[in-house]
């Protein structure tokens, strides 16, 4: 499938009807990922819509779209907010996300995908076969997962992958590993968008997409409803292996979308 090249009519910041249509639906798939493990929104998004938008595009609007959908995705569970170790997991993501930027402007996308990829690919088939890995320093554990999401999260908007497996790894319970998650992407991508926007990313053209896939909200707020609903029920055991299943499939879609 060839990239879209022209979007806009004329002076116009309106998607064209069919394109449009085709990013609701792929909104809808996200975000319906997104409400039941409260990560895979990139999974989905990234691969699908950069058949239409390129890269440099669609990390910020990706960014800015997520601030309001993952937050939402929080709101019913942020009860089972567990924070110890979060300020080194958010201060490190911190860290991170100017690297990721700089690695965006400067590398080839698709050495970037296919790298993270096959490191993403490894790492969660480790952890489904049962590996584990015994971390006593859990601040050492909490800042490498953040930094190495930061950088992903202003890279390639894929923050997910080391956070999740650093839970997986850690075995939280299932509510708790939701709630965490949605309150860190949630924290990260308003971090990242002032990031973005020193990097000369958060561009007129930028803002005129983000106005333009609007529309999609609603869709994306009915798909976050009905994938925390399941979420919810989903017994804990098969969450987890759901979740390792996903970031498989994360590494995989980056390496073909490369």
């Amino acid at each position: 499938m060839e990239r879209i090249q022209r979007l806009f009519k004329g002076d116009r910041t309106l998607l064209s009807t069919t394109t449009l249509l085709l990013v609701t639906a792929i909104v809808f798939l996200a975000t319906f990922i997104l409400g039941i493990t409260s990560f895979g929104f990139a999974l989905v998004a990234v691969p699908l819509l950069n058949l239409i938008f390129p890269l440099q595009l669609l990390v910020p609007v990706l960014i800015i779209y997520g601030v309001f959908i993952i937050g939402l995705v929080l709101l019913p569970i942020y009860k089972h907010l567990d924070l110890k170790g979060m300020q080194y997991l958010v201060g490190a993501g911190i860290l991170g996300v100017p690297l990721g930027t700089y690695l965006l402007l400067i590398l080839d996308e698709s050495i970037l995908k296919i790298g993270i990829g096959i490191i993403i690919i490894v790492s969660a088939w480790a952890l489904y076969t049962g590996y584990h890995v015994n971390i006593k320093n859990e601040k050492l554990g909490n800042s490498v997962a953040g930094f190495t999401s930061g950088l992903l999260n202003g890279s390639l908007t894929m923050s997910g992958p080391p956070v999740i497996l650093f839970y997986s790894n850690q075995n939280l319970e299932k509510q708790v590993f939701r709630a965490n998650l949605a309150f860190y992407f949630t924290l990260t991508n308003i971090i990242t968008l002032p990031v973005l926007y020193w990097g000369g990313l958060i561009t007129p053209q930028v803002l005129q997409y983000s106005a333009a896939i609007v529309p999609t909200i609603p869709v994306g707020i009915v798909g976050v409803l009905l994938g925390s609903k399941l979420g919810t029920k989903m017994d804990g055991a098969f969450f987890h292996r759901l979740s390792l299943i996903l970031i498989f499939l994360m590494g995989v879609m980056s390496i073909i979308s490369a």
